[in-house]
């Protein structure tokens, strides 16, 4: 009888635990954004969960989740190598998770959907580059492709404010891994002009990723997003979405710089942009998949 109490005891405190454990394992509802040495912190953490895609030729797609959340986009007034067109800062809400794959989609990847690779560095497992918005977006274009080959998903490009929350992954310093005022930390985390010697793209992967698992965010090419440019965040949608105009014109966002790029440009809040007929060794993306 004291050996069936112990053993119901005992039972009931493993239960307990892995009830905690399950809870901790689920996905966040809301992130809070960290800031200075708190940030060194964020990127030790492990990526909430990952899903693989399977490509044709048995070519693998990794797709990190990104939970839902709020965040301050843009960057504050004080903030060291900050544009105009960065400004003014505002919270923005994404109000529902998505996936977004692990790397900058790579020349294998484009490959396997394209049957072509039109890139100047050529790697495998090097980003796709020399690549348009529109041979991304429009008709018979990689989206569309790759959208056949798995019927009911829906994969697209992420709008700019989804890209610079998943670049944060809960921080608001200028880059990922901190504040990095005198740039002696982004060798780990980006290839950049001041460290990439002989020039052009590196396989995906190399450096640290953020807390939530994404690779190159900062550096090696610098990535479409859904948005028409604007020269400012006056007038920009809040709610996550992407900003579009009606009839669609002028140029498209670019994000996270390049290998060409200075180490200013590779921070969370830097923005550019390209015509979308624009094919440049700089420039690649990485892609989205909604929860539906």
């Amino acid at each position: 009888m004291k050996c069936s109490t112990y053993l119901i005891y005992f039972t009931s405190i493993i239960l307990l635990a892995l009830v905690m454990l399950a809870s901790s394992c689920s996905r966040p509802v809301e992130h809070v954004a960290v800031s200075g040495e708190e940030a060194d912190e964020v990127i030790r953490q492990e990526p909430i969960d990952v899903k693989t895609i399977m490509l044709p030729g048995d070519v693998l797609l990794e797709m990190v989740w990104i939970p839902q959340g709020s965040f301050m986009m843009g960057s504050p007034e004080d903030e060291q190598g900050r544009l105009d067109s960065e400004g003014p800062q505002r919270e923005a809400t994404i109000p529902e998770g998505f996936w977004m794959s692990k790397y900058e989609v790579t020349q294998a990847q484009w490959k396997a959907i394209m049957e072509n690779n039109p890139s100047h560095f050529n790697g495998a497992n090097r980003p796709v580059e020399k690549i348009s918005w529109n041979d991304i977006r429009e008709t018979n274009g990689f989206l569309e492709q790759l959208n056949a080959t798995h019927p009911g998903y829906n994969f697209r490009l992420p709008s700019e404010a989804e890209w610079e929350y998943a670049y944060r992954a809960g921080t608001a310093t200028r880059f990922y891994w901190g504040d990095d005022p005198n740039h002696t930390q982004i060798d780990d985390y980006a290839w950049y002009s001041g460290n990439n010697t002989p020039s052009g793209t590196i396989d995906a992967g190399q450096k640290l990723p953020n807390a939530w698992g994404l690779h190159d965010m900062s550096g090696n090419v610098w990535e479409w997003c859904e948005d028409e440019w604007h020269d400012n965040y006056n007038g920009a949608p809040n709610d996550g979405s992407a900003w579009v105009d009606s009839p669609r014109g002028g140029s498209r966002l670019l994000r996270g710089g390049s290998w060409s790029s200075s180490a200013g440009l590779c921070r969370a809040a830097s923005r550019s942009n390209s015509t979308p007929d624009s094919h440049c060794n700089p420039i690649g993306f990485r892609v989205v998949l909604a929860l539906d």
